[in-house]
């Protein structure tokens, strides 16, 4: 399942012929989507139409909407107690309770919050601020901000390490740095590729792997180390980034040219790119 942004479209896909099967309109502004916690449930973020739609994840029927102010990127905290939204338009950020959706906290946050962390123990949210060039850091029961921290030019993508340290993307240059959660101090640059933009986990933990949106490549990162075990070609603007069940392929949005990347993790090569719909950037691989 991709998310076409500028078309307010979603694609689905065949996974095994690498074919779109369908494309429906699902709501203005589609960026973001990723599953409740009990597994049962995709909930995709629409920005432009001001809602969530709740999606049953085994049978892709809309199961309802529910109203949410201008959802960019979303997240639920590890417990599920908390739902974040950043909202990039109206430079905000809004805290929800994880299980009814009503709004708790909504905070100001200049400008452009985009990507969202949380810490392990549910008690932080960290989003990057693209147009302050910062990363901030909320308490979630009091919704008071702990810090702002400038952390490189055009911050996105933002990962907690089981170390309990934070990845940023700097999306604005060709690195990603790792930062301090308990102050925001960056402790170390790592150099992966020209618009270091997100992150995605391999499923064993071992591998991290990085989309570095204008190179057109994604760099594989030793989790461990940080250390560069591999670049794969990523053609097209690669944004999110999903794994396929069996660990054997990258499925990889090309928000430039209108299809999604496929890369054979073996042998390290673009194995094929699908057509979707223009601007496809959240995916969701079954």
């Amino acid at each position: 399942m991709v998310l076409n942004s500028d078309d307010d479209t979603m694609s689905v896909i065949n996974a095994d012929t690498y074919k779109e099967v369908s494309r429906i309109h699902i709501g203005r502004g589609p960026h973001h989507l990723i599953e409740s916690p009990d597994r049962h449930t995709l909930v995709i973020a629409m920005s432009g139409s001001n809602e969530l739609a709740l999606i049953d994840r085994t049978t892709g029927v809309e199961k309802e909407h529910v109203t949410a102010s201008d959802p960019y990127q979303i997240g639920y905290s590890p417990d599920s107690k908390w739902f974040v939204a950043a909202s990039l338009r109206l430079d905000r950020i809004d805290v929800y309770d994880g299980k009814t959706l009503e709004l708790v906290h909504r905070l100001p946050a200049a400008t452009m919050p985009s990507h969202i962390a949380f810490s392990a123990d549910s008690k932080t949210v960290f989003v990057t601020l693209q147009g302050t060039n910062s990363l901030t850091s909320i308490d979630l029961a009091s919704g008071k901000v702990n810090w702002t921290v400038d952390v490189g030019p055009t911050p996105a993508g933002v990962i907690t390490r089981p170390s309990g340290t934070l990845l940023v993307g700097i999306m604005g240059a060709n690195y990603i740095v790792e930062v301090d959660p308990s102050n925001g101090n960056v402790t170390r640059k790592i150099t992966t590729g020209n618009g270091a933009h997100n992150f995605l986990a391999s499923p064993d933990g071992k591998t991290l792997y990085v989309t570095n949106r204008v190179a057109g490549t994604v760099s594989a990162l030793n989790a461990d180390t940080l250390e560069i075990e591999n670049t794969l070609p990523a053609p097209g603007g690669p944004d999110d980034m999903a794994m396929s069940p069996d660990g054997q392929e990258l499925w990889v949005t090309g928000r430039w040219h209108a299809w999604v990347d496929v890369i054979e993790l073996a042998s390290g090569t673009l194995k094929t790119t699908v057509p979707v719909g223009r601007s496809p950037h959240g995916i969701f691989v079954y």
